[in-house]
């Protein structure tokens, strides 16, 4: 019995087209069916062609192609961030090798999106009162904050949730006295355990049931699909979940275009009850 076949490890490589060639060529050995041309029938921007124009380095891989390019090597969501950070950092690289301009926000400042512990959740109402002032007019008459969220808690709980914010320093002021987030979208690992995750989550979803009852059809958008699924069914579910997670909170992190309406955005996924046994 020959050895098992190894997966490539995407952080020992040093050049990203000879990290590419190995995991086709990987695909290839644990999946004799595997061809770029059948796995690229479903992708939009990836095809056959340019795959071979990248393997023999005539093309670069740009950043809005990672994604797919992900789905077509069939790597996981932390490969894929990987490879996307990567590509990431070398457009930046190419970028400043041209002479031309690299926006700093969106390629190279950690800054708009912080890794954080629960500790943020000691109040789930905080969520919100933080996000309400990247909008423009809360900034500059903080007054509005009190309007705006007044229907989720009482003044005397969004005042804590103010002076708490400021003091551990997700708000700051600035010198022309406006309140504004300092940390643009904090998250927390989704794979976490904890009583101050469960309340922020109960809390997210009673704000979204009360808005089927308070906005109109023009104003929300609510979905739901019920399936049924087996263990590799939810495994793969969950990966589309985490690659789209991911998406969302480089959105997020990147939207610099301040609006006038604090909206929330619920992916849930959970069981319609108890497991039975086939």
């Amino acid at each position: 019995m020959g050895d098992p076949v190894q997966r490539p490890v995407i952080s020992e490589y040093h050049d990203v087209v000879d990290f590419v060639q190995e995991m086709i060529s990987y695909q290839k050995r644990v999946d004799p069916s595997y061809s770029i041309k059948g796995e690229t029938q479903s992708l939009r921007r990836v095809s056959p062609s340019l795959i071979s124009l990248i393997l023999k380095r005539k093309r670069k891989i740009n950043l809005d192609r990672v994604s797919e390019i992900g789905k077509l090597l069939h790597l996981t969501p932390k490969e894929r961030r990987y490879l996307s950070d990567w590509i990431r950092q070398a457009e930046g690289h190419r970028h400043r090798q041209d002479g031309t301009s690299v926006n700093p926000t969106a390629n190279e400042s950690p800054s708009r999106q912080r890794e954080v512990s629960t500790h943020i959740l000691k109040d789930w109402i905080n969520v919100y009162v933080k996000d309400c002032f990247q909008i423009e007019d809360v900034q500059k008459n903080p007054e509005l904050l009190f309007q705006m969220l007044s229907h989720l808690a009482s003044r005397k709980r969004l005042e804590g949730s103010l002076r708490f914010l400021l003091r551990e320093g997700y708000l700051r002021k600035t010198l022309d006295h406006r309140i504004v987030v300092e940390t643009q979208l904090a998250v927390a690992d989704p794979g976490i355990s904890d009583h101050k995750i469960r309340q922020f989550h109960k809390g997210a979803l009673g704000v979204a049931r009360d808005a089927i009852d308070l906005f109109g059809p023009h104003r929300r958008y609510a979905n739901a699909l019920i399936l049924p699924l087996s263990e590799e069914g939810y495994a793969q579910l969950l990966e589309l979940i985490a690659d789209f997670a991911e998406e969302l909170k480089k959105f997020a992190s990147e939207n610099h275009n301040h609006g006038r309406q604090l909206y929330q955005f619920i992916l849930n996924l959970s069981p319609t009850g108890g497991a039975r046994e086939i």
